[in-house]
């Protein structure tokens, strides 16, 4: 579990939201557990700049790949 899964969009800081947009997420679709289809790929596949943003989520390589 990442850092932030229980955790609704309003109770983020900035900066996560921020890198959660970047990942394709949004308020509703994160407050409704939806995910963005960049969640299907594979850590090592996220470019670098992508990697950054979910690991600012909370995600590693594991978490990411199991989640």
């Amino acid at each position: 579990m990442a850092k932030y899964d229980d955790c609704d969009w309003k109770e983020l800081p900035e900066d996560v939201q921020k890198a959660a947009e970047a990942l394709g997420y949004n308020k509703k679709m994160w407050d409704k557990d939806k995910e963005p289809a960049i969640c299907d790929a594979y850590f090592k596949d996220l470019s670098p700049e992508q990697q950054e943003h979910a690991k600012k989520l909370g995600y590693d390589q594991k978490s990411w790949d199991n989640g």
